[in-house]
């Protein structure tokens, strides 16, 4: 798996080139999926499931995401990142098609799994495939600024899929608009035949890869004994969890304020989404203008105020708080992953990437069935409150832990300091910039 930049003589930077080059364009066909901004109207209404039953069914896509990520990630660093995102999407399109022809509340959640697995195979692996690649052609540095890209490509495919959800679905129904998600993933697979496995540049020419269960250990060891790297796990599942409900109520909220499915529908969604390509657009700005961890510090008292906004004002003009938890989602993504990938060795990379991912599906296991319960029982209003009661403590709490320990490993932590001043300094004083001990340092 382990290709070196040249063989025979010849210079192979042409191959992680293209990999940067079709990376943005294998993702946007990736995320065209129309049948988004119209799937829990499809559970409800083209599958008959209930709110309880919907939530009874995530439960097959957690345990997958929360105990397949690490393994997914290491058998990525094993068997090589191209190898396992081809998979991942071979399994999409199984589970778009099984999805569409779903009946009952079994055949969903045997969808829901396939989905699962179909995640938890290419998130994580994903992003170690783009930061080798680039960290192949000498622009590790740049990682940020480019998942920034990434993502925001992503967006700007699911923004032109929630305009026209709508439009397909009047046009072809809501069976056939699930059905021409399996399209777009078909090209992302095509154009993934371009890909080829870029080195794992701390590995040393011609060592073995290492066993599946020693990778795992390695990841476990390294979070252990890593205050910023555990904390920055734990605070990232959380953040992640904490957005996650938006996926779930946002058709919801609109159903509510009698908004009939159709392109204001789905036209109605947009402004969210297009907020996170905004946000993604100036990830890589945000660093250097306020810091990664001043940054994401910041993003708990923003969701916080999203569910108290929306949980006290029961109007249409509501929505415009899910644009707030937009510019949320399209920051927090690649400025996490970057402070990840700066403390993680190449050859761990995609396992710890995957724990990242595995921590906010190891939260939802248990979350989703009571969650699906309370939305079929309670006022919705009574719903956005509940989240930001549940999430808003757990979010300070590990956001301040994490902040203590970046400062410590930058020897810039005031032990003797109290929570509020604390506070303080993470959100508003200006940080000191310490003397790097590497050079990826500079923008955390």
């Amino acid at each position: 798996m382990n290709q070196p930049a040249s063989l025979n003589g010849v210079d192979q930077r042409h191959r992680w080139r293209r990999n940067v080059r079709l990376y943005p364009l294998f993702y946007f066909f990736h995320d065209l999926q129309f049948w988004l901004p119209i799937w829990t109207v499809f559970l409800l209404d083209g599958v008959g499931l209930s709110w309880a039953e919907i939530g009874a069914v995530g439960p097959a896509f957690y345990v997958i995401t929360s105990f397949g990520q690490a393994p997914a990630g290491a058998l990525a660093d094993r068997f090589g990142r191209v190898r396992v995102m081809r998979a991942s999407l071979m399994i999409y399109i199984i589970f778009i098609i099984w999805f569409a022809l779903s009946g009952s509340f079994w055949q969903a959640a045997v969808a829901w799994s396939l989905w699962g697995l179909a995640m938890v195979t290419l998130t994580g692996t994903d992003s170690a495939f783009l930061y080798d690649s680039l960290q192949a052609l000498g622009r590790a540095r740049d990682f940020e600024r480019f998942a920034g890209r990434v993502f925001a490509v992503r967006a700007v495919a699911m923004v032109l899929a929630t305009f026209g959800g709508g439009v397909i679905a009047e046009v072809i129904g809501l069976q056939g608009t699930v059905i021409s998600g399996a399209v777009g993933v078909g090209v992302a697979l095509l154009l993934s035949l371009g890909f080829r496995e870029p080195p794992h540049q701390e590995r040393v020419r011609g060592e073995s890869a290492p066993a599946y269960l020693d990778l795992m250990k390695q990841t476990l060891r390294l979070a252990g004994r890593t205050p910023t790297v555990r904390y920055s796990l734990i605070f990232s599942a959380l953040l992640i969890a904490a957005m996650v409900p938006e996926f779930y109520l946002l058709q919801e909220f609109l159903q509510g304020q009698e908004v009939e499915v159709g392109w204001v529908f789905t036209a109605l969604q947009a402004p969210a989404r297009i907020a996170t390509v905004i946000a993604a657009f100036l990830a890589f700005w945000l660093v250097i203008r306020f810091g990664a961890v001043r940054t994401l510090a910041s993003l708990p008292f923003w969701v916080v105020l999203v569910y108290v906004g929306i949980g006290l004002i029961d109007h249409l003009g509501a929505i415009g708080f899910f644009i707030i938890l937009g510019l949320a989602r399209g920051a927090q993504m690649p400025l996490m992953e970057g402070y990840l990938n700066r403390r993680v060795p190449s050859n761990l990379r995609a396992t710890a990437l995957s724990l990242n991912h595995m921590g906010w599906a190891l939260i939802m296991l248990p979350f989703l069935p009571v969650f699906g319960w309370v939305v079929g029982t309670y006022p919705l209003s009574f719903v956005f409150l509940g989240l930001a009661a549940f999430y808003g403590p757990l979010l300070l709490i590990v956001m301040i832990l994490w902040v203590r320990a970046d400062r410590q490993e930058r020897g810039q932590l005031r032990l003797a300091s109290a929570v509020p001043q604390l506070l303080r300094e993470t959100l508003w004083k200006p940080q000191r910039r310490a003397v790097p001990t590497r050079r990826a340092d500079e923008f955390d």
